[in-house]
């Protein structure tokens, strides 16, 4: 099938920041190419310093946990098989995919039943980049308590539990990052536990411009895609796109108590739930958050589910702002202490530019919702990087509506080939 794609897409594969394929498999928008000049996604620079180049996984595995502080491991194009779990103990360390494409280095840890573990990480400035990384039986990346690790430009697919894990170690783990990445299964995770991130004690961690899919088990368990809890606090969440997964961002965990998380921004993310989900952003034990200018459109809730959003117990408390969904927010559950500020929560379809294929983006029939927002000093930008406001007032919801012919005319949506 022939589509008209967005420009940011045929940019991205002009640049070679993302994979580009509009036969055999799914393409998604390019939501690291704003239209305001900026991109969040640019490759990494080039290596500096002692640099081992590594073609065996006997090396990899040798000299991830032997090389010098601040060596960077750049591994050849290929699939390794790994026969045991990667351990990187000096500061400094940085394992990258020699091309910069996330598709030429295969790390597969051998299945999410019977494999090995991932790659566990015990040590500062760590960086782990362009690869892939598959069918470990336990974390796809665990980070141990560490400050400042960088996961970027990471396929993590296919994992047994968590796919990326945030130990609550020391101190605690300070000032991470998660960008520009895919994190999914296949289907579903092999039993009820599991994640795409959960992160202990974990502090100023940023997660932005990632793609997640089918963060799901096979019994519907509520497992939020996106987890900061056990005394976290100023996580940052912002530019992400769910797909299918059951259940979305979450600040807290319900079967802790207060102070389960401290502060943080949820902005500009846009979740498509087509499958069972239940609530998709949840603010638990949970203060001085602010939930803003996201977009959410839920069509198959668990039975009894009849809002989309929430903020829980007595000990919540912030901000639902300018979001866009097609689901109730509930604000003060159980005694939560959640305002709600121009939030609108009866989007229809046509308010998009193709709902049914996941394009949340605003199609010029959202009036109800184009200017209809106030500015907030911590939502300037939107979900592709487009400043705000584009008209007289901001547009409710993650997208601003420009107007300009390069607008997207399809975004499809479709099941994913495995690459």
């Amino acid at each position: 099938m022939l589509v008209s794609v967005h420009w940011k897409f045929i940019y991205s594969c002009l640049t070679g920041i993302l994979f580009c394929s509009l036969t055999g498999a799914a393409w998604w928008p390019a939501a690291a190419q704003p239209d305001n000049g900026t991109q969040f996604c640019l490759p990494l620079a080039p290596p500096a310093g002692t640099i081992i180049t590594i073609s065996d996984e006997a090396t990899l595995r040798d000299q991830a946990y032997n090389a010098v502080p601040g060596t960077t491991l750049l591994v050849q194009p290929g699939t390794y098989q790994l026969q045991s779990f990667i351990h990187i103990i000096n500061a400094g360390i940085t394992l990258r995919g020699s091309t910069g494409s996330r598709g030429d280095v295969i790390l597969d840890f051998g299945g999410m039943v019977g494999g090995h573990f991932g790659i566990l990480v015990d040590a500062d400035d760590v960086t782990i980049a362009d690869l892939t990384i598959q069918n470990a039986n336990d974390h796809g990346v665990s980070i141990q308590g560490k400050d400042r690790p960088m996961l970027y430009n990471l396929h993590i697919r296919d994992i047994g539990d968590q796919l990326v894990k945030v130990n609550p170690a020391g101190n605690g783990s300070e000032d991470g990052l998660l960008a520009c990445s895919r994190l999914e299964y296949t289907t579903t995770a092999p039993d009820e536990y599991t994640n795409g991130i959960s992160a202990h004690n974990a502090h100023r961690w940023v997660v932005r411009d990632n793609e997640w899919a089918r963060i799901r088990t096979p019994g519907n368990s509520a497992v939020p895609t996106i987890l900061f809890w056990s005394a976290s606090s100023d996580t940052i969440v912002e530019r992400n796109l769910l797909v299918d997964c059951y259940q979305g961002i979450s600040f807290g965990n319900a079967s802790h108590g207060a102070g389960d998380h401290i502060g943080g921004i949820v902005r500009n993310n846009i979740i498509y739930a087509s499958q069972p989900h239940d609530v998709v952003v949840e603010m638990v034990h949970a203060t001085g958050w602010l939930v803003a200018h996201n977009t959410a459109l839920l069509l198959d809730p668990a039975p009894g589910l009849t809002w989309g959003m929430e903020a829980r117990f007595d000990d919540s408390a912030g901000t639902f702002a300018y979001n866009l969904t097609n689901m109730p927010i509930w604000a003060d559950r159980n005694g939560a202490q959640g305002t709600l500020t121009g939030n609108l929560t009866s989007a229809q379809n046509d308010w998009f530019i193709n709902a049914a294929a996941g394009d949340l983006h605003l199609s010029a029939t959202a009036t109800a919702v184009i200017d209809q927002a106030a500015p907030l000093t911590a939502v300037t930008t939107d979900f592709d990087g487009d400043l705000r406001p584009a008209g007289l007032a901001p547009d409710i919801g993650a997208d601003e509506y420009t107007g300009a012919v390069f607008e997207p005319t399809a975004w499809v949506y479709l099941p994913l080939v495995t690459r």
